[in-house]
């Protein structure tokens, strides 16, 4: 069997959140990457193929067809590359509240590779 180059997938909310949180994901990205790791950001493959032009990512998904087609196109192609290339996933803090990243979650769990979560910091009150 072939040995795997160390990858993470970044698994995180977007839906609701400005820029579709992609700040978040790509300060990520630089983290993990200054930790040695080959790093797939969700946010760079949805600029790379075209994310959503208007809004946070709020939709009915009854009536809004192009936003649900988009979603599974865009988790049709998150779940490959996680089952293909990656040996770890990162699991940004909120993402249980995600449908998208908890299916990533799951697959990660399903395929038994590494699984590493984000911890958020207490609020200080002065």
């Amino acid at each position: 069997m072939e040995r795997r180059i160390p990858t993470i997938y970044i698994a995180g909310p977007m839906r609701g959140i400005e820029d579709f949180n992609f700040p978040a994901f790509d300060r990520q990205e630089e983290l993990l990457k200054k930790q040695g790791w080959r790093v797939i950001n969700p946010a760079e493959l949805d600029r790379q193929n075209g994310s959503p032009e208007t809004g946070p990512m709020e939709y009915d998904p009854t009536t809004d067809y192009e936003d649900r087609e988009f979603m599974r196109d865009a988790l049709k192609r998150d779940l490959k590359v996680i089952a293909e290339d990656c040996t770890a996933i990162y699991c940004m803090s909120g993402f249980e509240n995600s449908r998208g990243a908890k299916a990533e979650y799951h697959l990660a769990k399903a395929i038994g590779i590494d699984i590493y979560y984000e911890v958020p910091l207490p609020k200080i009150n002065y």
